[in-house]
């Protein structure tokens, strides 16, 4: 594998609508950004790893962490700015072949997902691959069914098809497709050829309320400190 083939980059802004300063609170004792941060360090097939902020602060855990920063404009900062945009600015910048963003708003991800989410993106020769989670529930968008028929009999979920819902844990673009896409068309992360990788529910949770921070927080405790329970059933 080439030295910088791929690449790990963790976009993390200061600012945040709905939990306050939530890359840098504290999370089993750690800034929530930094369960990323070793994630991509442990990946062994990531050859560098980036923190995409404008905070100096944030830059600065990036460092403690002993990973790079780079340091994005405030402009690239607003609420209104989307991955297309900061992630072409970062690739213009930064060299690879393949870009890995590994979210920081889901702590629970770990090494061997982003492994499992490179080697996908090999086996299947893609451009862009977005991480989602499938839901095996009867669906409805605006009012009309998705997966299944309403009218007839409720069918039993294990027969019905999952919806895919893209959570953004892990995403991989490759450089040159994604720049080329964006200066033609003005976005590029769902460019070339593109496929949904599968991840683990629960290594997706991401945190957007209160109530995700403390869920993922008593799953990180547990994953610390619990060892595998024997499976166990009333009666026996």
């Amino acid at each position: 594998m080439n030295k910088n083939k791929y690449i790990a980059e963790i976009p993390a802004r200061l600012g945040s609508q709905r939990v306050k300063q939530k890359n840098l609170r504290l999370i089993e004792g750690e800034p929530m950004i930094a369960y990323a941060i070793k994630a991509c360090k442990n990946a062994n097939s990531i050859s560098e790893v980036y923190v995409n902020t404008e905070s100096d602060l944030i830059g600065q855990v990036a460092l403690d962490y002993g990973v790079k920063y780079y340091k994005r404009s405030q402009e690239l900062a607003l609420d209104h700015i989307v991955s297309d945009q900061f992630n072409y600015d970062f690739l213009k910048k930064i060299k690879c072949e393949a870009l890995v963003m590994v979210n920081p708003v889901s702590p629970l991800v770990e090494s061997v997902d982003i492994e499992e989410a490179i080697n996908f993106f090999e086996t299947n020769q893609l451009d862009s691959m977005i991480s989602a989670k499938d839901e095996r529930l009867q669906c409805f968008y605006q009012g009309k069914a998705l997966n299944f028929n309403k009218d007839g009999l409720l069918p039993m979920t294990q027969n019905i098809d999952p919806i895919q819902v893209c959570v953004w844990t892990v995403c991989i673009w490759r450089r040159e497709s994604f720049i080329k896409s964006y200066e033609k068309n003005g976005y590029a992360v769902f460019n070339g050829k593109c496929a949904l990788w599968p991840i683990d529910p629960i290594k997706s949770i991401k945190i957007s309320y209160e109530e995700d921070f403390l869920l993922a927080e008593q799953l990180l405790k547990a994953r610390r400190y619990c060892s595998k329970n024997e499976v166990k059933y009333y009666g026996e």
